[in-house]
């Protein structure tokens, strides 16, 4: 899968997939989700943290090995999916099932989708999800920013409702 340099904005079905059955086409095995997360992490071509090479290759194991300092990297490291033996296209097609509806999924929900070992997997991949996507370093929302449901102004203050205090009549 060849994926198109990262922009300053994604855009659906060009960087990300649009649809749940797009997500079944562009990331059909975990070859093809290792090929997008590296895509993700190095929109540019490889790159190494170390000694800031872009000279690289993938080793059998999947990993990364840098060609100027030898270090050996993977594209999941300091991510959600690091160490995880769940397969990459469950975690993906978690990922959309969790951001598709307004509401969300639950965890039961997920085990029932997915297919996931048990209950505890599917409740702890849903809980690194919500960690990866509430983590206090992300940057502030900017540009164009659609909302679905909003809620502007506050409490108002004083009684709600008929008992508010107002005069009837012209008195």
């Amino acid at each position: 899968m060849e994926n198109p340099k990262l922009e300053r904005q994604p855009v659906a079905s060009k960087d990300y997939p649009k649809h749940y059955a797009d997500v079944l086409g562009w990331l059909p095995d975990d070859a093809a989700c290792l090929n997008y997360l590296d895509w993700l992490r190095w929109p540019d071509g490889f790159s190494c943290p170390e000694c800031s090479g872009n000279a690289g290759w993938r080793m059998k194991d999947s990993r990364w090995r840098c060609k100027a300092c030898r270090r050996r990297l993977s594209a999941t490291a300091g991510t959600i999916f690091h160490h995880t033996k769940t397969p990459r296209t469950v975690w993906f097609a978690t990922a959309w099932h969790m951001t598709a509806p307004k509401n969300g999924v639950s965890a039961k929900t997920l085990h029932r989708l997915r297919g996931v070992g048990s209950y505890q997997t599917a409740w702890a991949m849903r809980h690194r999800f919500r960690c990866a996507s509430g983590h206090a370093e992300h940057d502030p929302l900017s540009g164009d920013v659609e909302v679905d449901e909003t809620m502007i102004g506050g409490v108002r203050p004083g009684k709600r409702g008929c008992g508010q205090g107002s005069r009837r009549g012209g008195g």
